[in-house]
């Protein structure tokens, strides 16, 4: 495994050295992020002056078409200072790729002001959704949880359509959506997650495309072979794993703050010298090592599967969906003793430890992150009547260290369920 700084395999280094540049203004604006309930207009701006948010963009529409282990890697780097920037570069960064699989009417539409955009979706519907008319379907109706809603010029709507068994996703610009000021919580304050309204707005047929068809597996969008393959690869696996990121970097923040305070100490205390805090510290950061053996390994398998186009078995998806939710578990423990080590002192409202623990058990909350659904998942998959499976992955380990995958092309959304990426314990 390689070392807490490194980064991980596959992402690119040259964005993380302009990201690098950046995460000291993101943690010194942390305190007013959360207190803004949103990204400061100055950080969006560098987002996008530095192409942190486009660099899961088409090629074909002059994005860079970066691997998912650049998106998730910035995003883990960025939440080490401030989780909720941290959580806008890998969730709403991440959905430049989902506007690209949109039809080819609705993507060259929404991209036709160039990939320096934000897209923010909304799927957890509360009244929202769409009616069939002549020509395409009228959307009306309020959406919850729409990460970076304030700084959208597109949302991304997803709701029933005509099929129950499926959903539809819709593209509607800024100017026809009203952001509600709603969006009071205790963790993630700054990812400004807004409830959205739409009124009665028309979207013709060809803008629209059902989600299982969105999320399948297609054939090359350009002529000749491409290093980009998000376009490509069935997207369920990878839209659901962008979270992993801002967890992990949460955590590691979490950790780097509470240390900073044990080294320092106060009235002439040395905490790093007592027997329980350096144990605590120990255990604490023995669990992130786990935390990061899990991320390394989830990056590698989505990079070698979306290089070599192959799609994933359902073994092999549970089995991605069971490591990224123990991730989550290890970050929670790792940081609750930590909260529990520094005492009443952690829960400061300003305080960078407790800030870090808010927003943790936020993101942690999110349903792509469920240890429940995910292990019941898992244990379908691979504990058979006939007593198959085991342990680890079906598939086994090969000798690169990747894990075979193969098998049909997953033709969307599994079981139905709407794709998860942004919003705590919500859909996209």
């Amino acid at each position: 495994m390689r070392g807490a700084d490194a980064p991980v395999e596959s992402a690119d280094p040259e964005v993380l050295a302009v990201l690098d540049t950046l995460v000291g203004r993101w943690g010194g604006r942390a305190a007013e992020t959360e207190r803004g309930r949103r990204l400061p207009d100055a950080t969006v701006a560098e987002l996008l002056d530095a192409g942190l948010l486009q660099l899961a963009a088409p090629p074909r529409f002059g994005g860079p078409g970066h691997g998912w282990p650049t998106v998730v890697e910035a995003a883990r780097r960025a939440a080490r200072a401030c989780p909720s920037t941290g959580w806008v570069i890998g969730v709403v960064g991440g959905h430049a790729a989902l506007a690209g699989r949109l039809p080819p009417k609705a993507a060259r539409a929404v991209f036709a002001a160039g990939v320096r955009q934000v897209f923010a979706t909304a799927s957890a519907a509360a009244g929202g959704g769409f009616t069939r008319v002549p020509g395409g379907f009228e959307v009306a109706g309020r959406w919850r949880f729409c990460s970076a809603a304030d700084h959208a010029d597109w949302f991304l709507l997803s709701g029933h359509g005509d099929d129950p068994t499926d959903r539809v996703l819709v593209p509607l610009p800024a100017g026809e959506v009203r952001v509600e000021d709603g969006w009071d919580v205790c963790g993630m304050a700054g990812t400004g997650s807004r409830d959205i309204t739409v009124d009665r707005v028309f979207v013709p047929e060809a803008l629209t495309v059902s989600l299982s068809r969105c999320f399948a597996g297609r054939s090359p969008s350009g002529t000749g072979p491409s290093p980009y393959y998000l376009d490509e690869v069935p997207f369920l696996p990878y839209v659901n794993s962008c979270a992993i990121g801002p967890v992990l970097g949460c955590a590691e923040g979490a950790f780097a703050a509470c240390l900073a305070r044990s080294a320092r100490g106060t009235g002439g205390s040395r905490p790093l010298e007592q027997p329980l805090v350096r144990d605590a510290l120990t255990e604490s950061a023995a669990e992130l090592a786990c935390a990061r053996h899990l991320y390394e390994d989830v990056c590698a398998r989505l990079h070698a599967a979306g290089t070599a186009r192959r799609a994933f078995t359902p073994e092999d998806t549970a089995t991605i969906g069971r490591d990224r939710a123990y991730l989550a578990r290890l970050c929670v423990r790792s940081v609750h003793r930590l909260i529990q080590l520094a005492g009443t002192a952690a829960h400061f409202a300003g305080d960078p430890l407790a800030r870090h623990w808010r927003d943790l058990q936020m993101m942690a909350a999110h349903r792509d992150l469920n240890w429940a659904g995910n292990a019941a998942a898992y244990a379908s998959a691979a504990f058979t009547a006939d007593g198959a499976g085991g342990p680890g992955d079906a598939s086994g380990p090969v000798a690169d260290g990747t894990r075979t995958t193969g098998g049909p092309v997953l033709s969307g959304p599994d079981g139905g369920r709407p794709p998860a990426g942004d919003g705590r314990g919500q859909a996209v």
